[in-house]
């Protein structure tokens, strides 16, 4: 009797003693069950193990929430929707600072070209008063050019009549010459008659007929000179005349050239007045496009300053994520016992997350390596197809669809970040986009996947509860 009450103390000290072992390996995070072989009483492994199984499946609870969290968290859609929105504000800003420093040039270069017409208006202007001055003295000269022709032309018809009297009195030479030839014969004749007596007489009279004839041709010769002169009086009269009306004429014309001269004078004024009053448009314009493109400039640097705060934001956010997103994965893996359902929905999160953390790595609110990537087979999904074994699962059309979904979204997540590693920010979100489309693929082939499980059978899953006071 005492053999066996010692018997079953042994025992007893025994089980305790397994039973304090796990209990220590449970302190010391081993959750697995535990071997009830060694145990006199194998009820007491059992129950252990019950414990174990009833921590975890409280767990389930936490498990499943923090993987909500982790869809609202990891959902960087708002970021995203806020960077893109400041980047094009940015841009349209950027666009309208280059469009106003173009402005500015161009107002500067029109103050330029209108001082420059300004300055040459009032050149011209000059060159105007200065040939408007130097034909008044051209019309004076003229003037008293033509007044002093007027008044030669009048010596000339003044000396002309005297060259008619001078005829007139040649005319009275050639009868006078006329009649002393006249005297001369009948002297001749009457000194023939006579004879001896009248020979002194004939010689006289042969001198008179001589000087006569002599006067006679003097005469003709002075009236021949005469007419000639009064000829070339004429042709210089008649021309004096002509250039006379010519001179009237080019007066008159000049005059009339001379009034034009006033009358663009006076629009080169009223030129030259609204020209200056553009000057000074110009410069008002001209000061202020410069305030504008200041503030289009400060507006700008602002929204710089925005867009490294939204990238701070998102690297904030994605900093917590990832704090949630390790607890939610050691709970997982460790502290719960979550069911075949839940996982899909783990997964669906997980990829969820993936696809984010490829935007964040295209923007670079974080640094991802290659291997977090391409890595479809050894990740948690991979692993888990990699682990089935049941042909109804890996025979069905949605087990196809979920590995081929899954696979894409795994091979744009590397396309983006081999863009990201070349450098090419605009590629790696355009692969990003791929990756966003991959996943809405691969979140209706869970949901094929969860369908198909619980037509299997695998319906259980954790409802989260919501803690109240």
């Amino acid at each position: 009797m005492r053999k066996k009450q010692n018997t079953q103390n042994a025992n007893a000290a025994s089980d305790l003693a397994l039973l304090l072992q796990s209990m220590d390996a449970f302190i010391g995070g081993q959750f697995t069950d535990i071997d009830v072989s060694g145990f006199s009483n194998p009820e007491c492994g059992r129950k252990f193990n019950e414990v174990i199984h009833a921590f975890k499946r409280s767990n389930n609870n936490f498990v499943m929430r923090l993987n909500d969290a982790m869809a609202s968290i990891g959902d960087n859609s708002y970021v995203k929707k806020t960077f893109d929105q400041v980047n094009s504000q940015t841009e349209s800003i950027a666009d309208m600072e280059a469009a106003g420093q173009n402005l500015e040039l161009s107002i500067d270069h029109i103050s330029q070209n209108m001082a420059h017409i300004r300055d040459n208006t009032s050149e011209m202007l000059g060159v105007v008063k200065v040939s408007a001055a130097n034909m008044n003295e051209s019309i004076l000269t003229v003037n008293q050019s033509s007044e002093r022709i007027s008044k030669i032309n009048e010596e000339v018809q003044k000396f002309q009549e005297k060259i008619d009297k001078i005829g007139d009195i040649v005319g009275i030479v050639k009868q006078v010459a006329s009649r002393s030839n006249l005297l001369a014969l009948n002297a001749s004749i009457e000194a023939a008659r006579a004879g001896e007596v009248g020979k002194g007489f004939a010689i006289v009279a042969e001198q008179v007929r001589l000087l006569s004839n002599n006067t006679s041709e003097s005469a003709e010769d002075i009236a021949r000179h005469i007419e000639e002169l009064k000829h070339d009086m004429g042709v210089l009269a008649s021309s004096m005349d002509a250039t006379t009306a010519s001179l009237a004429e080019g007066n008159a014309k000049v005059e009339t050239s001379l009034t034009d001269i006033r009358k663009m004078t006076e629009q080169m004024m009223s030129i030259k007045e609204k020209i200056d009053n553009i000057f000074e448009d110009i410069d008002m314009q001209s000061n202020v496009t410069k305030s504008f493109t200041k503030q289009i400039s400060n507006i700008s640097e602002s929204y710089e300053e925005l867009a490294r705060d939204c990238t701070e934001q998102g690297t904030h956010i994605f900093q917590i994520g990832r704090y949630i997103d390790t607890a939610r994965s050691d709970m997982a893996r460790g502290f719960s016992a979550i069911t075949q359902q839940d996982w899909l929905r783990v997964f669906e999160i997980d990829h969820f997350i993936l696809m984010w953390r490829v935007y964040n790595h295209a923007m670079g609110f974080e640094q991802l390596k290659i291997t977090q990537l391409n890595n479809p087979e050894s990740c948690k999904l991979g692993k888990w197809i990699g682990a089935q074994t049941n042909p109804a699962i890996t025979g069905a059309a949605e087990f196809a669809a979920l590995k081929r979904a899954h696979n894409d979204i795994h091979k744009w997540a590397v396309k983006s970040w081999e863009a990201k590693a070349d450098d090419n920010t605009d590629l790696a979100l355009s692969y990003f986009q791929q990756t966003y489309d991959a996943f809405y693929v691969y979140q209706k082939a869970i949901q094929g996947m969860q369908d198909l499980l619980a037509r299997l059978g695998e319906t259980e899953k954790t409802e989260i509860v919501v803690f109240r006071k």
